[in-house]
């Protein structure tokens, strides 16, 4: 059943205040140098990836810069959120690389991925419900050194989203679908990320919610330099904050172009999207 709104609690523009996860250190896709001599933050180069005996990926290349959103677009199957699996660890690569500032980091962990920058919200949100807020948020801090740093970073995300701040001592359960997707962003911040990896954020979202959860992706784009690479179904959403759309067909790279003609062309959306 579609949320149907955030009882009070609209998400944040991504411009209020600090950005969350800064504290102590380099402000989310700043650090790490970034984009230096023309490489991207994140490059995936013929990448195999799948389940058992089947192959969801079969040499899948994307690259993105930093403080860009890259839509990554497919109908159900095409092999979107095992992408996103692959490059953050979750799921054995069989072939191809991952690579970060031009670094190659295929096959690390996904705790090492997370040290190395790269943060990852799955597809579902991800929220433990028996915990309150604050330590929902808590965790997404624990690879940052240092408890002054951890608290620090914990106030500018208390900043930059106030309703959680409002809410810090409830229990997650209480939040609504779009106040859930705000603490699990939040949550992914706190970890000073350079690259985000987000899925399917608007699942089961009302329309308006959408809106917001998307104007806060490019938000965080525009006032953190962040390199996002966005997963979504609602392709018309995605599309219209983004940079960049990969468009994936069974596994393999259909389409790849500017995000603004990609929403411009309605017989190639129709073909692979059914829009």
């Amino acid at each position: 059943m579609a949320d149907a709104g955030g009882n009070g609690g609209h998400l944040p523009a991504g411009d209020a205040g600090s950005p969350a996860g800064t504290g102590g250190g380099p402000a989310p896709g700043t650090g790490g140098g970034g984009l230096a001599d023309g490489v991207p933050v994140l490059a995936v180069q013929d990448l195999v990836a799948g389940y058992g005996e089947a192959v969801a990926l079969g040499g899948v290349s994307i690259s993105a810069a930093q403080g860009t959103v890259t839509a990554v677009l497919g109908a159900n199957g095409a092999g979107k959120t095992t992408l996103l699996r692959a490059i953050s660890g979750l799921i054995k690569v069989r072939g191809g690389s991952v690579l970060l500032d031009g670094v190659d980091v295929t096959r690390r962990k996904p705790e090492d991925m997370a040290r190395a920058g790269v943060a990852h919200v799955p597809e579902g949100q991800g929220v433990i419900t028996e915990l309150t807020v604050e330590e929902n948020l808590r965790l997404g801090a624990l690879i940052r050194a240092g408890r002054a740093v951890r608290a620090a970073a914990l106030e500018q995300a208390y900043q930059q989203f106030p309703v959680l701040a409002s809410r810090r001592r409830k229990p997650a359960a209480t939040l609504s679908g779009g106040e859930r997707q705000m603490l699990v962003i939040a949550r992914a911040l706190l970890a000073a990320p350079r690259v985000l990896l987000l899925d399917e954020p608007s699942l089961g979202l009302a329309p308006i919610v959408i809106s917001q959860v998307m104007a806060l992706v490019a938000g965080l784009r525009d006032s953190t330099g962040l390199t996002i690479l966005l997963v979504e179904q609602n392709a018309r959403a995605a599309l219209a904050i983004a940079d960049r759309g990969v468009v994936l067909n069974l596994g393999k790279v259909a389409v790849t172009a500017q995000a603004a003609d990609l929403a411009a062309d309605t017989g190639l959306l129709n073909h692979y999207l059914g829009l």
